[in-house]
């Protein structure tokens, strides 16, 4: 397990991994899940195994992984394989664990979520700047190993996370900007 204090290691808490491999068991059987196993190092194959606890800490590198193999498994454009998964992880987490952070107020709940951003990973800072009534930026910034795989999940979470508040819609959240291409932010433009 990572630990918070540990700068060489990126690491997010556990439930975002809980999360990820709850999604891929409602899609893989268990012979798909071996196989995905199969093509982890040993420490990433162990916690799609045995997942951790909600509040421990998990290698960033190790969810990435999980993430990639199972959407390989899954086939079809990645991207959208880890925008369902972070889709799942709003769900899941907002209805369990973290319910209390679920209020039907967007743009207080993106507040809350830069302010309390370390409490979930050990890397980077993050910003929310209201916009109209229905309408924000999230900029997520201070990555040192950005990975576009975190970011397409971020983008499925945001989006899951305005469709539990059930915000008249239509849903639409954009990264404009990623520090995956080179640029200083990742931002994420959000409207419902």
């Amino acid at each position: 397990m990572a630990t918070p204090g540990d700068a060489r290691t990126d690491a997010v808490k556990g439930t975002m991994l809980q999360a990820h491999v709850a999604w891929a068991r409602l899609r893989l059987g268990p012979r798909d899940l071996e196989r995905v196993s199969q093509a982890l190092d040993p420490e990433a194959s162990r916690l799609l195994a045995h997942p951790p606890l909600a509040t421990d800490w998990v290698p960033l590198r190790c969810l990435v992984a999980i993430d990639q193999a199972v959407a390989a498994a899954i086939g079809g454009h990645p991207a959208e394989a880890y925008r369902a998964m972070g889709h799942h992880s709003a769900v899941t987490n907002l209805q369990g664990v973290y319910k209390s952070f679920a209020r039907e107020e967007p743009h207080r709940f993106f507040e809350q979520q830069a302010l309390l951003h370390r409490r979930f990973q050990n890397f980077g800072s993050a910003h929310y700047e209201r916009g109209g009534l229905q309408s924000g930026r999230l900029s997520i910034e201070g990555y040192e190993r950005p990975s576009s795989v975190f970011c397409a999940s971020g983008r499925g979470y945001f989006e899951g996370v305005l469709e539990m508040m059930k915000v008249p819609g239509p849903i639409q959240c954009l990264e404009v900007l990623c520090q995956c291409t080179g640029d200083p932010q990742c931002l994420y433009d959000l409207s419902w």
